[in-house]
């Protein structure tokens, strides 16, 4: 079962800022970049583990989120380094700690006529319902000829992947472990903020070991093309991909998989409104005995309204529905909720939010949460001076 959490603007802004310093255009990083954000937030969550019947019961937690981003220029050369980590603790004996990390490498050499990237992805979660780490390094050439623009990517990884759910309460005695290997060649149609192009993901799968403890062959080869487009203006970004994935799985007992993905995401700013819309349904890896893949769909929308300098209000709602192919077994959570947030000054900033959480199991019966928390963050931007510093002096930047 998929939790919804209510999600931290701050540090999601903070691990992207890395993310879009070697993504965008090469005057994207002219100089030395840093920042931070440190988010602590405590509150009572009645059901944490998303449970028929309340689960084990209700409790206290306190949780710490923190991220960072730093970018750089020399010549052609970018790099940029983005990190981020949560980890949260209950009251309740019975339930287990939470840690989340991940961690970013990426360079840059070349210009908009030839460029080189190369990333490094290390993530790692250690939840409830699931224990995961993932490793990944890839490499993209991509050349510009006017509004045409052509590029290649080669991806390797090694996932370890445990998981539980109401039908498998417990791990198994030993995670998936496989390799994957991707490549996808594409092409774009690039014009002032626009983008339109297709490409095509090849990609195998091979596991540690020949067969599961169930005693299944999960080695697997996928062919997906993608059409997508891109978008982004002062007040509009936008982006949109839909696949077709066809998969072809070893194990006699799995079919092959033919099925329509799509992406797609909208963060439109009509000041003082700020509206995030998305919509995606993706193939995930699973441990499920007998479902090759989940497809996993989401729906949420999110909006947020800045009263005055200091005020703003959010709401969110979201829905997720977890399929197990091969199966009738299906996972469904509906989560909607309200906040507050109040500027204090000096880069300080204090919140409160009431989600609440409903749902069906994979085991077909009910579950339902209400989670209310407070939440005190701050953001570190050493070359930058405070909003009500500038307010107030109108002094340019501190370098």
């Amino acid at each position: 079962m998929r939790r919804l959490f209510w999600q931290s603007a701050l540090v999601s802004q903070v691990f992207a800022l890395a993310v879009g310093c070697c993504l965008g255009p090469a005057t994207a990083l002219a100089e030395d970049a840093f920042v931070a954000s440190l988010r602590l937030r405590g509150g009572y969550d009645s059901n944490p583990v998303f449970g028929t019947g309340g689960g084990i019961g209700g409790s206290a937690f306190v949780s710490a989120e923190t991220a960072l981003a730093a970018g750089g220029e020399i010549d052609s050369l970018r790099v940029a380094v983005a990190a981020e980590g949560a980890t949260t603790r209950y009251a309740n004996p019975a339930m287990a700690a939470a840690r989340t990390g991940k961690v970013l490498l990426r360079g840059s050499l070349g210009d908009d006529g030839f460029r080189v990237d190369a990333t490094t992805t290390f993530s790692d979660a250690d939840t409830y319902n699931l224990r995961s780490s993932d490793l990944a390094q890839s490499v993209k050439l991509q050349s510009r000829h006017g509004d045409l623009k052509l590029f290649v990517t080669a991806e390797g990884g090694l996932t370890r992947l445990n998981q539980t759910n109401a039908i498998f309460p417990n791990f198994f005695p030993t995670p998936h472990q496989f390799w994957r290997a991707t490549v996808i060649p594409g092409m774009s149609i690039v014009r002032d903020k626009t983008e339109v192009g297709v490409s095509v993901n090849l990609s195998a799968r091979r596991y540690a070991q020949k067969f599961d403890i169930f005693g299944y062959v999960r080695d697997n080869e996928r062919l997906e093309p993608f059409l997508f487009a891109r978008h982004s203006d002062d007040t509009l970004t936008a982006f949109g991909a839909v696949s077709w994935l066809a998969g072809r799985w070893h194990d006699p007992d799995f079919s092959n998989v033919g099925r329509l993905l799509f992406d797609a995401s909208v963060t439109w700013k009509p000041k003082p409104l700020t509206v995030d819309l998305v919509a995606s349904r993706r193939a995930s890896e699973t441990t499920f005995p007998i479902s090759p893949i989940t497809i996993d769909t989401l729906y949420s929308a999110k909006a947020s309204w800045q009263i005055d300098p200091t005020w703003a209000l959010q709401a969110s709602v979201g829905y997720s529905d977890i399929a197990y192919l091969d199966s009738d077994f299906r996972a469904r959570t509906l989560s909607y909720g309200i906040g507050v947030t109040r500027d204090l000054g000096h880069d300080v900033k204090l919140g409160f939010d009431l989600t609440r959480m409903t749902g069906t199991l994979i085991s077909g019966e009910p579950a339902d949460a209400v989670i209310v928390a407070a939440s005190l963050s701050r953001r570190f931007a050493p070359g930058e001076a405070s909003k009500d510093e500038k307010m107030r002096t109108g002094a340019p930047p501190v370098r």
